[in-house]
This record gives C-alpha cells, structure tokens and sequence, in this order.
C-alpha cells in the first residue's frame, strides 16, 4: 500500500510505502519555501531511508491551497490531512520566522506598513503556540532556544570553563582607545550576522578588524558596539555539535603566509577543510555549556591560540554544517536524518 505526499512548500512529491513503517511515524520539518543547504541534503536521506516527513514553511500558513487548524481546546494541530499532534514524533527546526512584504490592493502609505506589520505580528504570534502545542516532540533544536544572545554564552561559556576572548561593549571612544591598547580588538555585530536587500543591493554585517583609522574617524560617544580581542591563532575550528557527538574541521588556509579575514565565513574559498578531534576535556567542557543551554545541536566556532588554549567564540543553533561536512567525508545530513528517524520512533513507541 502506498500513500502519496504532495509538498507544495518545496515541490517535492514523495511517495512512501506504508508497509514499511507504522504510518503514524513522521518527522516534520520546518524551513523556508526555498532551497536551504542544511535542510534539502536531509531529506534526501530521509526519502533513502523511506521514512515519511512533511515540509512546512511559515507561507504555507497563509497559501491558499493549505488549511491549518488549532483546536485550543483538544491541543490538536491539523495542517492539511495531517493531525501533526499525533502523527509527528520528531521536528528539524532550520529556518521557519520570516517576515512578509504584503502587497496590499490599495497604497494607503503608513497604513499599508502598518497592516504589513500587524500581520506579521499575529503570524509570529500564532507560531509561537505552534511551537507550543508540539512542544514534547522531540525537537532539534527547540525553537525556544534558538534566540542566542551571544554576550550572555560567553559568559556561560566561561563558567564552564572554557577560554574566551576579552570582550567590550561600549559607546565611549575614550573607553575604546584604552580596550585597544591592551591588545589588537575587532568589531562584531551585537546581533550576530545580518543582512537586508534594497533594490538589486544586498548589505550585510560582519566581524571587521579595529585599526588606528578606523579609531580615528569614531566620535567621542557612538552607537552602543561590541569590541572583542583578536585572538593571535593558529587556525579556526568549525564544529557541528549533534547530541553530544563532534563534528569539527579545521580550516586552514590554501596558501602559506596569507593573512586570513577575521570572519570565518570568508575564508570559505581560501581555505581547505581538514578533520579535527578535540581532546576529550574539551569536548567535556562544550557538552556541559550546550547542556546550560539547552541545545542538542549548533554549529560552533573555536580558535586554537599560538598559545596552545581553545577559545570558544560562537554558537549558532541553526548554523551551517554541509561544506565542512562534505570536505571531511563526516556525512553529517545522513547523521541528522538518522537522528530524527530515531527519535520519531522513539516517542511512537
């Protein structure tokens, strides 16, 4: 017997023989409505593995050939002819919050803007009680972690004993100025990497390298910034965290002496991916901080210091793992998908 899945988020039309499994086993993922490199190589595994999964974006909520219903009353969540309160077990959370540029019939001006944000608004809100009502399924990761305030870990970071870099935030050049004399410091964004489109122009944010021009041209008092030490590395390490297992790679430069950017994510065509192991006290150290928070996943970012140390910078909840994955032979898609098979049986059982 077959049953027949049409995705109309992604296009996908998948077809999985029941005889397989019990036919209350799904994984349900949740991303965006385009192709997103952690999560397509994922469900190519599971459609090899013949496991069912449902793929929902935030726009299918509002797509006209989709229903959604929530009984607040049963906590039953029916999106199309799915009860996903019963027949989901396990959820891969990629990317699922967008916010939507709705085009209105009329150009009523900042009532159009309001609308466009009151709407977004009662999506946001109505995702939060999805969340809600799935909430013991076996999530990776749990949307309620996801926000990283990347300060606050630090700091948790250094309770568990790991190594960081020296960080500032500030508004005062005068207090700037006195950070940089101690040793060399760079600029990162208090809210990790961003970008935004204006016409056929993307800007984006990212860690920027503080010299005496830069100091310079500052005024005396600016925007509330973060300022961290630079820290003198032998190389970077990127490492997907899964349940307590690593998958880390080194990323080392192509050619010999060139000076590497501060930003990990433009050293990508520069440099090669090598498999790397932490010594086992390490790896202690980061279980216990991803246990603080929460989180059964993440993509991580280390430094190995010309002194020997690792100094934790950054952990992303949702951060990419498939380039490191794919030069190091880790296969980490077909560990994800293996995962979330597990833990749907796991909780159907």
């Amino acid at each position: 017997m077959f049953v027949t899945l049409n995705f109309i988020c992604t296009r996908y039309y998948y077809v999985a023989c029941t005889d397989c499994f019990p036919s209350s086993f799904m994984v349900l993922i949740l991303t965006y409505n385009f192709y997103e490199q952690g999560t397509d190589p994922v469900t190519e595994w599971l459609e090899y593995f013949k496991h069912p999964y449902v793929k929902v974006c935030l726009k299918d909520f509002i797509n006209e050939t989709n229903t959604l219903s929530i009984d607040s009353t049963t906590k039953e969540v029916l999106y199309n002819s799915l009860n996903l309160t019963k027949e989901i077990g396990s959820i891969f959370y990629r990317r699922f919050k967008v916010n939507f540029d709705f085009r209105l019939s009329y150009n009523l001006g900042e009532i159009n803007r309001r609308l466009n944000a009151e709407t977004n608004s009662e999506l946001a809100h109505l995702s939060e009680l999805f969340f809600y009502l799935l909430k013991d399924k076996n999530w990776l990761p749990k949307p309620s972690v996801l926000e990283v305030n990347k300060e606050i870990v630090l700091s948790i970071a250094k309770s568990c004993g790991l190594y960081t870099p020296r960080t500032l935030i500030s508004t005062s050049k005068d207090d700037l100025l006195k950070f940089y004399a101690k040793f060399p410091i760079i600029y990162k964004p208090l809210n990790g990497f961003s970008y935004y489109t204006i016409g056929e122009q993307t800007y984006s944010s990212y860690v920027t390298e503080i010299n005496q021009k830069v100091l310079t041209s500052l005024p005396n008092r600016f925007f509330p910034s973060l300022f961290q030490e630079r820290i003198k590395s032998e190389y970077e390490i990127r490492t997907f965290y899964l349940d307590g297992e690593f998958y880390s790679s080194a990323i080392v430069p192509q050619k010999k002496g060139r000076k590497r950017t501060v930003d990990v994510k433009q050293n990508y065509q520069s440099s090669r991916w090598v498999p790397y192991n932490f010594p086992d006290e390490f790896k202690e150290k980061i279980r216990k901080l991803m246990n603080t928070l929460n989180l059964n996943t993440g993509s991580i970012d280390v430094l190995k210091g010309i002194d020997g140390k690792y100094y934790f910078l950054e952990v992303n909840p949702v951060g990419q793992y498939l380039s490191p994955s794919i030069s190091c032979g880790y296969c980490v898609e077909k560990n994800i998908a293996e995962w979330l098979i597990k833990k749907d049986i796991t909780l159907n059982n």
